[in-house]
């Protein structure tokens, strides 16, 4: 069950020279209404500056820890999971060590732009097996493709809805604030001192983790502000994950200094007694 792929870790997207189209790339038309805030600095982003733009944001995926590295998790013939939801990536391990007690099963964060550019084969970055992500199930058993254009959600049907919320009474000149959640974009929205009953509709406030990617790379804006924030149990979940992980590599240095200290005595003891072996031993009296 552990595939001999790189786990995803933190180190962001590096792409070769050449990059390849986004797959799912839709038509202008479906592009989500974010105008610019005044600037005259409009320009599309290159690949690279979007995906690095999704990176602020952690994704979860299981792997298998082995002496010294990790492998990641695909059940027979399964898929490569990536969650963008702590409490489905929670679920998702519970499930997993429970169908293989015997595997050192834990949870990894990985950038949401490596994931991104892995699922939709960007980059020439592929999995050696089938890959998805999966948004939040809540979220998505709530809003549905309310974030899709109606022509365009037959052909992202297969993927799933990756829904993103946003509001343009929130933008600045230095941010475009893009949340995860609805949960997430009405606290901010509270936060800034607004009703939650002059939120806008759903329409309006939500989109599609494809189709706002696609627009940044073909719709000439002011995309540079452009923000991604994580959900407080991303967070939370991605800090737990980081210690835990440093908990384990100070036993291990703990370890290795104690085999080392156990190896200079015992290194220390044979030259003793080769030192003394020829030593004639004392005249019995």
């Amino acid at each position: 069950p552990g595939h001999q792929l790189q786990h995803m870790g933190r180190k962001g997207t590096r792409p070769p020279k050449k990059a390849e189209p986004i797959k799912s790339a839709v038509p202008k038309a479906a592009a989500p209404q974010l105008p610019d805030s005044g600037s005259s600095q409009l320009q599309c982003l290159t690949q690279q500056e979007a995906l690095t733009k999704l990176d602020r944001v952690s994704v979860f995926n299981i792997v298998v820890e082995k002496p010294g590295g990790r492998d990641v998790f695909v059940p027979q013939g399964g898929t490569l999971d990536f969650f963008a939801d702590a409490d489905d990536a929670r679920a998702a391990l519970a499930a997993a060590r429970e169908a293989n007690p015997t595997l050192p099963l834990e949870l990894e964060a990985a950038p949401l732009g490596r994931a991104f550019s892995i699922v939709q084969g960007l980059f020439g970055i592929r999995a050696p097996m089938r890959s998805a992500l999966h948004f939040s199930k809540a979220v998505v058993d709530d809003v549905g493709y309310a974030g899709v254009p109606e022509a365009a959600r037959e052909k992202m049907a297969s993927a799933g809805p990756w829904p993103l919320f946003t509001a343009d009474a929130l933008r600045s000149p230095g941010a475009i604030p893009i949340f995860l959640s609805r949960e997430e974009l009405n606290a901010c929205w509270a936060k800034s001192g607004r009703s939650l009953d002059s939120l806008p509709p759903l329409e309006e406030c939500a989109t599609d983790l494809r189709i706002l990617i696609a627009s940044t790379l073909s719709v000439a804006d002011n995309w540079q502000p452009l923000l991604f924030l994580p959900p407080k149990s991303t967070t939370l979940l991605e800090k737990e994950l980081a210690q835990k992980r440093e908990r384990q590599e100070q036993v291990m240095l703990n370890m290795q200094r104690a085999k080392a200290i156990v190896d200079a005595e015992d290194a220390s003891a044979q030259v003793h007694l080769k030192v003394h072996a020829d030593d004639e031993p004392p005249a019995l009296r």
